[in-house]
Formats: C-alpha cells, sequence, structure tokens
C-alpha cells in the first residue's frame, strides 16, 4: 500500500524539479517562463505584469488565449529598475528580449477578437527582476 504512494510522491517530485528548469538567469528561457506565469495571472484575473494599456483603458475582460508569435533579443529598457533608487551603470548590458503576442479575447458578440501586442522583457540584474513593458 505505502509503494503507490511512495512512487506518486516521487514522480511528482521529478517533475517539480523538471519544470524549474527555465534556464539561467536572464535567459530567454528565462524570460518565456515570467511571461508565461505573469499571462496565466492575467488570465486568471489576478494582478500581473503584461495587462495592455487597450485593456485597462477600455476596461476589457481577462484575454481567453494568447500566443507566442516570436522572441528576438531586444535593448534593454532604461526604465527597468526601481525608482526609489539610481539607475545602475551597467543598465544597457543587461538581457531583453521582444515577444510579439497575439491576444485572444472574447468580444461582446460572444466571438474571438484577436490582437497582435509586442512587449519588452528586461531582466535588472542588480535587482534580480524582469521588468515587463508593453511597446507601442
Amino acid at each position: 500500500m505505502q509503494r503507490p504512494i511512495i512512487l506518486t510522491f516521487s514522480l511528482t517530485c521529478l517533475s517539480l524539479i523538471a519544470g524549474c528548469g527555465t534556464g539561467p538567469t536572464g535567459s530567454q528561457a528565462a524570460a518565456q517562463a515570467y511571461f508565461d506565469s505573469e499571462f496565466h495571472k492575467w488570465i486568471a484575473g489576478q494582478e500581473n505584469e503584461v495587462t495592455t494599456m487597450d485593456s485597462r483603458i477600455k476596461s476589457l475582460q481577462a484575454p481567453i488565449s494568447y500566443d507566442i508569435r516570436s522572441i528576438t533579443s531586444d535593448e534593454p529598457d532604461p526604465l527597468a529598475f526601481d525608482r526609489a533608487s539610481e539607475l545602475p551603470e551597467n543598465w544597457k548590458e543587461w538581457p531583453a528580449y521582444k515577444f510579439n503576442v497575439a491576444i485572444e479575447w472574447k468580444s461582446e458578440a460572444g466571438t474571438p477578437l484577436e490582437k497582435v501586442t509586442t512587449y519588452r522583457l528586461t531582466w535588472n540584474s542588480h535587482e534580480q527582476k524582469w521588468y515587463v513593458a508593453e511597446r507601442f
């Protein structure tokens, strides 16, 4: 009786450990993992860092899905730091990525509505934190 429980527990632990392998800090894989987690928060109606300006202005409901169309290297955002401190001198060396994302909402008519949005994710190595900015 204990063998199945131990086996199930072991498999669960292994899958959790394997799921944590998002790549080195500041990598594209780590950026995508962070972006995915923030987008899932938005879909669930939780506070997140990926809501679009348009969705906030129009008080749109949370999206129903998203599809990352491309990820490329980008220039770091000079505003990607805690404003209570000063911008570190090495900010131009921070890894940054441009995400082109198709976001799908349900329209008022009940039909799918899709909009492509571009984001910049910048890894602030001084703060060890991702910053997300919608690009216009």
